[in-house]
């Protein structure tokens, strides 16, 4: 079956979703980044001039002006679409001139549709659909990880929160998995758990203490509480009593474990209020990150493969 991303000589031509994207990919978007990040000078690249399409909602405004000021760092050309345009997708991508559209849309799969109904030299970005995919961030996560312990294929990595809404989950356990990461642990009240978990080469853990035991690095996630129903989690209280990251069971962990966040954590019910106030370093770090991977993503699929 043909990887929608990739056109017939295995290039990427979109960016849908990191299930399935071949490791040289994946490696060579962070190396990208790691070059753009270290740039000491804007100098031309082959990407110049063209549109990159903004589609993200208004409730997202800043990350539409972060993908807007990577465009304009390689010189390319944002163009914010009207209010409304991923109500009629199909249509939308139709009348786009070639160039690059990030789409952040609230159905799953609304970038396969988009990169289906794409015209030939029109390319796909997610920027997140639904609870399928989330690149980028995702991407992120891994340098992060990447740039304190380099060698991925030593390492235990636990994921902690609500799984099964969560996009970005989805898209950091492909990554993980892709670059050899032998142990990728979850952990969360079983109705926050996806199905099929056993199939992506996870370990679902019975309880937040076996998940941690000699973990390397921990990806804490928000509750998406706005899609979990009472009968999934019938309180936050109860979620924090078993699965809440607090000191104690954090000293399971390795001595040096990596603690990231992905996403905005309550003090009190994700992570315990202590831990919550020493992750601001790691907050601003994949913040930090995640705009030269903006960039790397935009150059790729421009075209400009130096």
């Amino acid at each position: 079956m043909l990887n929608p991303q990739l056109d017939r000589r295995g290039e990427l031509t979109h960016l849908l979703t990191t299930e399935g994207l071949p490791r040289r990919h994946v490696e060579r978007l962070l190396e990208m980044a790691r070059a753009q990040a270290c740039a000491a000078d804007a100098t031309p690249h082959a990407a110049s001039g063209m549109p990159v399409f903004l589609c993200l909602p208004d409730a997202h405004a800043a990350d539409r002006d972060a993908y807007a000021a990577a465009a304009a760092s390689l010189s390319m050309l944002p163009v914010p679409l009207q209010a409304g345009a991923d109500e009629a997708l199909a249509e939308t991508v139709g009348a786009l001139a070639p160039g690059v559209l990030v789409l952040r849309h609230a159905q799953s799969g609304a970038a396969h549709c988009a990169a289906a109904h794409a015209a030939t030299g029109l390319h796909v970005l997610n920027a997140g659909d639904g609870r399928h995919a989330d690149p980028v961030p995702a991407l992120a996560l891994v340098q992060a990880i990447l740039d304190a312990k380099p060698d991925l294929t030593r390492l235990v990595v636990t994921l902690l929160g609500d799984i099964r809404h969560s996009r970005l989950a989805r898209s950091a356990i492909h990554l993980l998995t892709t670059l050899g990461v032998p142990e990728v642990r979850v952990a969360a009240p079983r109705t926050l758990l996806p199905e099929g978990l056993p199939q992506l080469g996870v370990r679902a853990c019975a309880t937040l203490q076996e998940s941690l035991r000699d973990a390397d690095v921990v990806i804490a996630l928000p509750l998406n509480v706005e899609d979990i129903s009472g009968a999934q989690l019938p309180s936050a209280r109860e979620y924090a009593c078993t699965h809440g990251l607090t000191p104690a069971a954090l000293a399971l962990a390795k001595p040096d474990v990596m603690v990231l966040p992905a996403g905005r954590l309550a003090p009190g019910v994700e992570v315990d209020g202590d831990i919550a106030a020493g992750l601001e370093p790691a907050e601003a770090r994949l913040a930090a990150l995640a705009q030269p991977l903006r960039a790397a993503v935009l150059r790729v699929l421009a075209g400009d493969l130096t």
